[in-house]
C-alpha cells in the first residue's frame, strides 16, 4: 500500500474509515465466493455492510466486534476452500 494511500485513508473520518474497511471486506468476500463458483463450493459465508446511516451510531467497540465477526468468518472460508482443494 503507497503512502499517498494511506494518507487518503486518514484524511477520512470516522464514519467514512467504518464504511471503507467493511467495504474492503465485502470485495474480499466477493473474491472468495467467486473462488467457491470455480470449484463448485457451496457458500456460507455473509459479510456484513457498514451501512452509514444506521450503523454511524456504533460505540468503537461495538464497531471493532462488528468487524472482527467478519474477519473470523472470511477466515473459517478460506480454511474450509483450501481444505476442499486439496482434496480435489
Amino acid at each position: 500500500m503507497s503512502e499517498e494511500f494511506k494518507n487518503a485513508f486518514d484524511k477520512l473520518n470516522i464514519n467514512e474509515k467504518r464504511n471503507q474497511i467493511s467495504d474492503e471486506l465485502l470485495i474480499i468476500g466477493e473474491l472468495i465466493k467467486n473462488i467457491e463458483n470455480i470449484y463448485n463450493i457451496p457458500s456460507v459465508l455473509n459479510v456484513k455492510n457498514y451501512d452509514t446511516n444506521r450503523n454511524n451510531e456504533l460505540k468503537e467497540t461495538e464497531i471493532l466486534t462488528f468487524i472482527y465477526e467478519d474477519i473470523y468468518n472470511i477466515q473459517k472460508e478460506l480454511v474450509t476452500i483450501l481444505a476442499a482443494i486439496n482434496i480435489k
